[in-house]
């Protein structure tokens, strides 16, 4: 009997022993999952294809746990030793998500425009029918207007503006791409040239508004990415189409249509000559 009663002490001694061992575990694991640990995170939405600035990070202890993988512990992390942007966003990250190496991506003169390329997007090169400024910067966004003539289906002759693309994202603009230091264009012709990323249904119409009409953009403010229901504009809309204003109609018959008893006519009247 005594020995049943110690050896369930020591069984119980053992097991206690272990269900502490194990307590101690998981408070040391919580404890640890739960220390804050310091990240990178968004102040801002930054939208794809932006290149990566300081003033859009901040960073924040949050618990381990809650800390994502490849996710940036330190904003210099992001930058050059002199502080120069080297990311730009492939993806749209939101305010308050962390930044991860997987969302972004760096860039450079010699990598090419192969690695700036947003995801489901395709790089479109174009000269457009203006000359490019200093305006247009790589990582603007830009909408494609074409001008366009053709034959309505009453066959009158019109001129009409159509939008083409909406909020396109510019890769390029000569030689100089998202995140990478500005440098003067050569003389290869290249300066007015500027790449876009566009979808494949984007690039179509654009391709297609190429050859047939003139193409313009206008340069969107940062932050706006509406896609609007944009009507086609005819010049009749703007001014008064001339070519429809009537005339009083003048004598302009062909003599060769003027038949035999018009020109009898015509004789009896100026020399008298009787049927």
């Amino acid at each position: 009997m005594k020995k049943t009663i110690l050896f369930a002490l020591i069984f119980a001694l053992i097991s206690a022993f272990f269900a502490y061992m194990y307590l101690s575990d998981l408070e040391i694991k919580y404890k640890t999952m739960a220390e804050p640990v310091r990240a990178v995170i968004a102040t801002r939405k930054i939208p794809q294809g932006t290149v990566i600035r300081s003033h859009m990070l901040a960073e924040k202890h949050i618990p381990k746990e809650f800390v994502q993988p490849k996710a940036f512990q330190s904003i210099k992390e992001l930058f050059t030793s002199d502080g120069t942007a080297v990311y730009i966003s492939l993806n749209v990250i939101e305010e308050g998500e962390q930044i991860l190496s997987t969302k972004i991506s760096k860039t450079n003169q010699e990598t090419g425009i192969g690695t700036l390329i947003p995801e489901s997007k395709k790089a479109l090169s174009i000269n457009f029918d203006i000359e490019t400024s200093d305006i247009l910067t790589p990582g603007s966004r830009i909408d494609i207007f074409s001008i366009i003539d053709y034959s309505d289906t009453s066959r009158e002759f019109q001129e009409s503006v159509f939008a083409v693309a909406q909020n396109i994202l510019v890769l390029a603009v000569g030689n100089n791409c998202i995140g990478t230091v500005r440098k003067r264009d050569d003389d290869s012709g290249n300066a007015n040239v500027v790449t876009l990323a566009v979808s494949v249904e984007e690039a179509q119409k654009i391709l297609i508004a190429s050859k047939k009409g003139s193409l313009k953009y206008i340069i969107r403010p940062v932050g706006d990415v509406e896609i609007s229901d944009i009507k086609p504009l005819k010049l009749s809309s703007i001014v008064k189409d001339v070519s429809k204003i009537t005339t009083p109609e003048k004598n302009t018959k062909d003599p060769r249509q003027i038949n035999q008893k018009e020109i009898l006519e015509i004789m009896k009247k100026y020399s008298n000559i009787k049927k």
